[in-house]
């Protein structure tokens, strides 16, 4: 059937203006704003350490891209670097918000069920913050943990940019390296004790699929490893022994003279 131009130029409109939705929405398929994490991680986190009184000043942002992950649907990503991507950077977001909700807090600890009681919505569930990590621990990437940070000093230093599919193995194991190489917190050799991360306790089948011992951790971080580190270490027998844990607040420290 033959359309008349009026009629022609309405469905081109229509057509357009569907186009233009698609790109204006696009939780449709499972994607969040992530540029509104990135900036405020740009802006607020700086060498591992949070400034949480910035992100409770633009706590509108922050509730915006939490708004955009809780109807998001990560399942219909492209792929497992996007999904694990989308999952890391909605637990970080989430703690901060946590933490934003619950000051003044010096410590997680000090919240009752912080990681297994209090709940947030993402992808269109009530999921705890153990169950967020969870999601992303099922897509088998053992490097999660450097990259998921639970508002702590002795975690891994959270990453001052959103994680994205494009970037993710590099940033991934760039937050392995650098965890590694922090003496106090991540891993350390002193005589024959290699003193590591209780994070390497308390996932250990994320990490190897046996025992955990110094010799099994060893054999899978060896590649992540300072060469210098590596080479101290050599092939000689080691007792593993874990770090202790600091749970005071990952925030920054504030200027002298300040509240």
């Amino acid at each position: 059937m033959l359309l008349n131009s009026g009629v022609r130029s309405r469905a081109r409109s229509l057509g357009l203006a569907l186009v233009m939705g698609s790109v204006a929405h696009p939780r449709v398929h499972g994607a969040t704003d992530e540029a509104i994490w990135n900036d405020l991680a740009q802006r607020f986190v700086a060498q591992g350490r949070v400034d949480y009184a910035g992100f409770a000043a633009e706590r509108a942002a922050l509730d915006r891209y939490l708004a955009a992950s809780a109807e998001a649907d990560p399942f219909r990503l492209s792929s497992d670097a996007a999904r694990l991507a989308f999952w890391i950077n909605a637990y970080n977001a989430c703690v901060v918000k946590s933490v934003l909700d619950h000051q003044p807090l010096s410590s997680v600890k000090d919240v009752r069920g912080f990681f297994n009681r209090v709940r947030f919505r993402v992808a269109g569930r009530e999921l705890t913050l153990d169950g967020i990590e969870g999601e992303g621990r099922k897509l088998k990437d053992w490097r999660i943990h450097f990259a998921v940070v639970c508002a702590s000093t002795s975690c891994p230093p959270i990453r001052p940019e959103a994680y994205t599919a494009q970037r993710l193995d590099a940033q991934l194991a760039e937050q392995v390296r650098e965890f590694l190489r922090d003496e106090r917190n991540g891993l350390r050799l002193e005589d024959s004790t290699l003193w590591v991360s209780s994070i390497f306790k308390w996932y250990a089948k994320d990490f190897v699929p046996g025992t955990l011992t110094a010799e099994s951790l060893l054999q899978l971080l060896r590649p992540h490893l300072d060469p210098v580190a590596a080479q101290a270490m050599g092939d000689r027998a080691l007792t593993l022994t874990f770090l202790p844990y600091d749970w005071s607040l990952n925030a920054q420290a504030k200027p002298a003279g300040g509240a």
